[in-house]
């Protein structure tokens, strides 16, 4: 049966609200994702240099979220990219399946260069805050907080330190919102471990 030119207008008129409903969603959902802001309580560092802190870092502890539950030996990549933004690599050793898994990033400079606050993309236009709120470049060291304070990550250019450092870290992170009870360490190595446990088997 053929549509009349009425019903034809009806349908498109119909379809017009979903249509202005989904770009509404879409467009919330973009601004949101840019609309990241330092939280109350933290304190980024104010003399960050993106270029020293490039490179290689382990992850001594964090904060268990999601996307690194169950991993070990993880570790995070940043590399600077001509237009300014940063790709960061994350990398972690899942002991239950015996493999790698990694993810990549985009981050950006929240606002002045040497603030250091970035946001973060693992899915874009989604970003998420990631606050610098220490680092020492000659001992190799940071310190970093997530959003509302609800994720922190102790970072290392080696994957391990002395008890004591890891102490003054863990208390730097709890004077900027952190809940230090939350914090797991992070073992390094565990998959050297298993190809040695495999080999003497």
């Amino acid at each position: 049966m053929r549509r009349t030119p009425e019903a034809s207008a009806s349908s498109r008129t119909s379809s017009l609200p979903l249509a202005m409903a989904l770009t509404a969603a879409v467009s919330a959902l973009w601004y949101t994702g840019q609309r990241v802001r330092v939280p109350k309580n933290v304190r980024p560092v104010q003399d960050f240099d993106v270029r020293q802190y490039m490179g290689h870092w382990y992850e001594l502890a964090r904060i268990d979220y999601v996307f690194e539950r169950g991993l070990t030996s993880c570790t995070a990549d940043y590399l600077l990219q001509d237009n300014g933004t940063v790709q960061v690599t994350n990398r972690g050793f899942d002991p239950e399946r015996g493999q790698w898994k990694s993810a990549t990033a985009v981050a950006k400079l929240l606002s002045g260069p040497e603030l250091g606050s970035l946001k973060v993309s693992f899915f874009r236009p989604l970003y998420a805050g990631y606050h610098v709120v220490y680092v020492d470049h000659d001992a190799g060291h940071a310190v970093v907080v997530g959003d509302a304070a609800k994720y922190a990550w102790i970072l290392s250019r080696t994957p391990s330190i002395d008890e004591a450092t890891y102490t003054r870290l863990v208390a730097i992170a709890a004077s900027n919102g952190v809940d230090a009870h939350r914090l797991i360490r992070v073992p390094h190595g565990a998959a050297l471990e298993m190809v040695e446990s495999s080999k003497a088997a």
